[in-house]
């Protein structure tokens, strides 16, 4: 059992995204409505990765509050929103290949049984 399972729903006015600026243009916190750790980690893995951040970290502020909070810091020349985009389609292609993958092995699985 996962702690999904147990999440109070969604308030009606609660939103699924929202930004809040830094000082500037290239800080920001990324507020994710319905989220957990598991967008969570990943989407801080992919953005670590990339040459264009100082920092990037997340928190959940509570297992019950479904809440995901990305904090997120450039560098020169580069907004944390177009970096988050290119954060999230890095993620989504990694998602992609995992199910190819993971299709394929179990195809191959059932062809040698």
């Amino acid at each position: 059992m996962s702690v999904n399972d147990h999440r109070i729903p969604l308030a009606s006015n609660t939103e699924l995204f929202e930004i809040k600026p830094g000082n500037n243009n290239k800080s920001a916190t990324f507020i994710f409505g319905n989220e957990d750790h598991t967008l969570g980690n990943s989407l801080r893995y992919v953005l670590s990765q990339r040459n264009e951040v100082d920092f990037v970290g997340y928190s959940v502020p509570h297992p019950y509050e479904p809440k995901l909070n990305i904090r997120l810091q450039t560098k020169e020349n580069y907004t944390a929103v177009n970096v988050l985009k290119d954060g999230l389609k890095d993620l989504e292609e990694t998602a992609n290949i995992l199910d190819d993958v993971f299709i394929q092995s179990i195809k191959d699985y059932y062809r040698i049984t």
